[in-house]
């Protein structure tokens, strides 16, 4: 099930010294290099789309601008908000802190995105990953539309850890210094919204924080989480995949809810290829084909190969930061429509 797109909760901000004029070029431009659509480019309207969550719509207020944020779900529009002070303190060092939102967020709580979870259970899935099952009070924002979101991991080290609060501004603000935390991505491998349970899978790596906590987590443990947020399942029957082994458990979630008539193909890279023994479903109109580091094929020119083979497929792409900014790259060359593709580092070696 997929949010309606239909988003009743609103908020709204003014910055009263800041001319319309200087950030309409600035937004639309932010909303083109992630792909957002933009609704509406006016001299004194600008609004503009993120799928799933909601809408952000600026218009001129006299010498200043007027912000609406709308949403479908509390923590949804509070991920909006706080991702509008992120862009704004890119623009205008210092404005953010001047933002005040007209819904009653409470300064200095967790900010409603952050979910407290109980570890049910921790068990094997093929050779490098361990699965983990949460519970929750609520996990109903865990939509199709979103299946990624974020642990947060103090150091091992930190008996006494913090965690993040909503300021003033309607931002997160996050524990710095020893009491930062490391906030790694993962992706929901199954939810029961109705249980309150949810599944992810830990790809194992020396040195991993993420690798260091699941080994020594038990049932019972408490787990904070962030999200959910980033791409969701790509509404297309028509697909291009490539994934190393931090992205199986995305792909594999894509790949087994596609429609069945789906076609495509996915490109999997794993140490081992296919004998890391990682569970795939795909329909019977997506090829699979596993790749072993020892192959030395490059996920990048398989991709641009197969884009320029199959230009009407989206493009789901995940692996290596350097393979993804060579890939964005020349796929950003052709001036795609917003919403063709995914291309995302889900890690870096540097």
């Amino acid at each position: 099930m997929t949010i309606n797109p239909t988003f009743p909760l609103q908020t709204t901000a003014t910055l009263s010294t800041l001319p319309f004029g200087t950030l309409r070029a600035p937004l639309v431009a932010m909303a083109q290099e992630h792909e957002l659509p933009v609704l509406e480019d006016t001299d004194s309207a600008v609004t503009v789309e993120v799928p799933g969550f909601g809408h952000y719509h600026f218009t001129a207020q006299g010498d200043g601008i007027e912000i609406r944020v709308s949403a479908a779900l509390p923590d949804r529009l509070h991920m909006l908000k706080d991702g509008f002070a992120e862009h704004l303190e890119e623009l205008q060092p210092g404005l953010s802190q001047t933002l005040r939102w007209s819904d009653t967020a409470t300064v200095g709580a967790l900010p409603p995105n952050v979910h407290v979870t109980t570890v049910q259970s921790i068990t094997p899935v093929g050779r490098a990953f361990l699965r983990v099952r949460v519970k929750a009070a609520d996990l109903s924002s865990f939509q199709e539309d979103a299946i990624h979101f974020r642990l947060l991991l103090p150091a091992a080290d930190c008996a006494d850890p913090e965690w993040p609060r909503v300021a003033e501004n309607g931002a997160t603000v996050w524990p710095l210094g020893d009491k930062s935390l490391h906030r790694p991505v993962y992706t929901t491998r199954h939810i029961d919204q109705a249980a309150g349970e949810m599944t992810f899978d830990i790809f194992l790596h020396d040195g991993g924080r993420a690798t260091n906590w699941v080994l020594g987590a038990k049932p019972g443990d408490t787990l904070r989480i962030a999200g959910p947020g980033g791409g969701g399942i790509p509404q297309t029957s028509q697909i291009l995949i490539y994934a190393d082994e931090t992205a199986l458990p995305a792909a594999a979630r894509i790949l087994e809810t596609l429609p069945r008539d789906s076609r495509g193909a996915a490109v999997l890279l794993a140490a081992n290829g296919a004998d890391c023994g990682y569970p795939i479903a795909a329909p019977e109109g997506i090829s699979v084909t596993w790749l072993r580091h020892a192959d030395q094929q490059s996920l990048c020119d398989l991709a641009l190969t197969a884009r320029a083979e199959r230009p009407d497929h989206f493009l789901w792409f995940a692996c290596e930061k350097s393979n993804v900014q060579r890939l964005r790259a020349a796929v950003k060359q052709d001036k795609p429509a917003p919403g063709q593709s995914y291309i995302a580092a889900y890690w870096s070696q540097s």
